[in-house]
């Protein structure tokens, strides 16, 4: 067996095993040199090399193509586009040609059609490793698109949850602020009574958004498996950081000690709205009051129960902040008539007129009630948010349980 033949194969298989084992998209210089020098001893061999066109040398040729076909795979499938065009360019020339160390030895020599056969079967079998690289190379782009796309999801939900809790804390601090602000000539006392509770509603605040930006570095450091809705993953630590704009979601759920050791997959329930209705009531200027029917909330299941308890929040952010002039609200959580669905609503008695202590408005707005018309909808229940007479507003939501 002639030297070139045996250590142009073993160079291709080397090659081989080098960007199989240590994937070429991570180091492009790694995958230039392997290539590079593969590519190089092939041609360098196929030109230099002039005989014997024997079984044996068939054989070891034969072996050396296959090495390269394989290192067409790891070599176009990773790197960028214009890198692995010129690989994949590189790697067909000298697949193609290596019939000619048969071909060109031959004696007599081979008849011109028969090599130029020989270089396109030899090509086309290239081709369709490169193709097959491609084909792997455009799966791993929809994956990573998928896997973008998923992130961005969760980011969103992130975001609106951090909307539903955090803003509707804030909202509290300047309900009760201006509240004080009001009060302070009249009633200093009054006044500094409701500092406690602005700081309550502020620290709240605070651990909502603190909570949310770690999941927001959960998700850029890929922790989340991409398994799931995003919002079943983030929604529970957000809600678990903060609540309503008169009640922490942490504090609301289960105290401030155990809110502090809530993981990430906690979950907020409609069995926790008593607490959220009493913190409402004890953070802002209007009373609120609870109708909940016996057993009504015995053997929900966790997604149903996660729903309701945001129909309530977000029912009673929309008081404080659209309604400020209401003398009381109404919390009603009762099963339907056919017993097979749990109707949630809220409403108040506002006549639209905003009070002095109500929140200064916003440019622009959240997206609260058609966020929770879509999550409602989600689970197969319905909703509906409608004016009342001759005043006030009402949120309602049916949801099945079972």
């Amino acid at each position: 067996m002639h030297p070139l033949i045996r250590s142009s194969t073993v160079l291709a298989f080397l090659a081989t095993v080098t960007l199989t084992l240590w994937q070429s998209g991570s180091r492009p210089w790694r995958l230039w040199t392997t290539v590079s020098v593969a590519c190089a001893g092939s041609l360098w061999v196929t030109f230099r090399y002039r005989g014997p066109a024997d079984n044996e040398t068939a054989q070891w040729i034969l072996a050396e193509t296959l090495a390269l076909l394989v290192l067409a795979i790891p070599s176009v499938r990773h790197p960028k586009p214009g890198c692995a065009a010129t690989v994949a360019f590189g790697l067909l020339l000298t697949i193609a040609v290596i019939p000619l160390r048969i071909s060109l030895t031959l004696n007599p020599p081979a008849e011109q059609r028969e090599t130029v056969g020989l270089c396109v079967i030899w090509g086309v079998a290239a081709g369709l490793s490169i193709g097959a690289a491609c084909y792997l190379r455009s799966l791993d782009s929809r994956r990573q698109i998928a896997v973008a796309a998923e992130r961005r999801a969760q980011r969103l939900t992130v975001a609106r949850d951090l909307h539903d809790f955090a803003a509707h804390d804030v909202t509290g601090v300047m309900v009760l602020a201006q509240a004080a602000k009001a009060l302070a000539k009249d009633s200093p006392e009054r006044a500094l009574a409701l500092l406690p509770q602005i700081e309550t509603a502020g620290v709240q605040a605070l651990k909502s958004m603190d909570r949310t930006i770690r999941i927001f570095s959960e998700l850029d450091g890929g922790r989340d498996s991409g398994r799931g809705s995003a919002s079943e993953r983030v929604r529970p630590d957000t809600k678990t950081a903060g609540s309503s704009g008169r009640a922490s979601d942490a504090d609301a759920q289960v105290g401030a000690g155990q809110a502090e050791h809530s993981g990430p997959r906690a979950s907020l329930r409609v069995e926790e709205v008593a607490t959220l209705v009493d913190r409402f009531s004890s953070t802002g200027t209007i009373p609120a009051r609870l109708d909940l029917a016996p057993g009504v909330l015995d053997g929900l299941p966790p997604q149903i129960s996660s729903v309701g308890y945001r129909v309530v929040l977000e029912g009673l952010t929309n008081v404080r902040r659209h309604a400020a002039s209401a003398s009381q609200v109404i919390v009603d959580v009762r099963h339907t008539d056919d017993g097979d669905g749990l109707r949630i609503s809220v409403a108040d008695d506002g006549d639209g007129q905003p009070a002095d202590t109500a929140p200064t408005e916003r440019e622009g707005g959240g997206t609260g009630i058609a966020d929770l018309g879509r999550r409602v909808e989600a689970v197969g229940g319905t909703f509906k948010a409608e004016a009342q007479h001759p005043v006030g507003w009402r949120v309602t939501a049916v949801l099945p349980t079972r």
